[in-house]
């Protein structure tokens, strides 16, 4: 492989919608407001603070709150990102993640996450989410290598099987062992 290529949300730091939405609104309105409203933000149609003031209005929580909540759920994996710096020794690592702005590239920059990156394609920027296989013929693209020499993992399903459509070799993210054995399958560890 030539290429690794990291889901964000879920696999490198713990998922936020989530956690967060069910904590406002039952688990049904949750699931609706993350198709409907967070899918705008993941497609850069509206920003972080669009979405807080739009869930302000829904749950009678002050933005702030709201922003403190979202925060308070972002817990970077320690153990994602030594595997990460360990894989940059012997290949390119890149991220592909749907993400709101500018939420991702804060905690990216906050946590000191870009410089394990040789190339991002985060969502909101390309007005383009997953699973939709344009995000990921863009993504190897961008790596400059064949689709056949990425590999890509998400903890979302649809996410690796759209992946594997644009011929890309992939895995559904479960934790740091698993992908551990499955980069060793593909020959990369």
């Amino acid at each position: 492989m030539q290429a690794i290529v990291f889901d964000f949300f879920g696999v490198i730091c713990s998922e936020i919608a989530p956690f967060v939405l069910p904590r406002y609104m039952s688990a049904e309105a949750a699931i609706e407001y993350k198709a409907s409203v967070v899918e705008r933000a993941d497609l850069g149609e509206i920003n972080l603070a669009e979405v807080l003031e739009h869930l302000s209005h829904r749950t009678s929580i002050a933005p702030a709150d709201l922003e403190a909540a979202f925060w308070g759920c972002v817990k970077i994996d320690a153990d994602m990102v030594a595997l990460m710096e360990d894989l940059r020794r012997r290949t390119k690592v890149a991220l592909l993640s749907n993400a709101m702005r500018p939420f991702l590239r804060q905690i990216l920059e906050k946590h000191d996450l870009t410089r394990l990156f040789d190339t991002m394609v985060i969502s909101c920027e390309e007005h383009l989410t997953k699973p939709n296989p344009a995000i990921y013929r863009l993504i190897v693209e961008r790596l400059g290598v064949p689709a056949s020499e990425c590999f890509f993992t998400d903890d979302n399903p649809a996410n690796v099987e759209a992946a594997r459509g644009v011929g890309m070799k992939a895995a559904p993210f479960t934790g740091v062992e698993q992908l551990k054995r499955d980069l060793a399958a593909f020959g990369v560890l």
